[in-house]
């Protein structure tokens, strides 16, 4: 008969980040904004090890436009949040508001794909 082995014993602990809640709240009225207004079409939360990641798609089909990332606390910019523009980093804050004003800086420049004239 084999030995068995606790296998939780032998692997790395995997530390879980997240958006709480008033950053979600932050988070999804920036985007409420840009959908309103016809620019984004769609959004994903994503959960890797040591970080949460928040994107933002021009439309289904595409890579992302804007990505916010929030950094865990065992990284060395911890508690720390990134802004990225087409995988390009635009910002880096410990507040997730002027990362968010740097991408509504950056989304008034971006024209959107189909612009109606009325």
């Amino acid at each position: 008969m084999g030995t068995l082995f606790d296998l939780a014993k032998y692997r790395k602990a995997k530390s879980f980040v997240h958006f709480d809640r008033t950053e979600l709240m932050k988070l999804m009225n920036t985007y409420s904004r840009q959908v309103a207004s016809g620019a984004w079409k769609d959004y994903a939360i994503d959960h890797l090890d040591g970080m949460a990641m928040f994107s933002i798609f021009r439309s289904t089909h595409e890579t992302p436009l804007f990505t916010v990332i929030k950094l865990s606390n065992e990284h060395k910019n911890a508690g720390q949040y990134l802004a990225l523009h087409s995988g390009e980093r635009i910002k880096q804050s410990s507040d997730i508001t002027s990362v968010l004003d740097a991408i509504e800086k950056r989304a008034r420049k971006v024209v959107p794909l189909f612009k109606t004239n009325s």
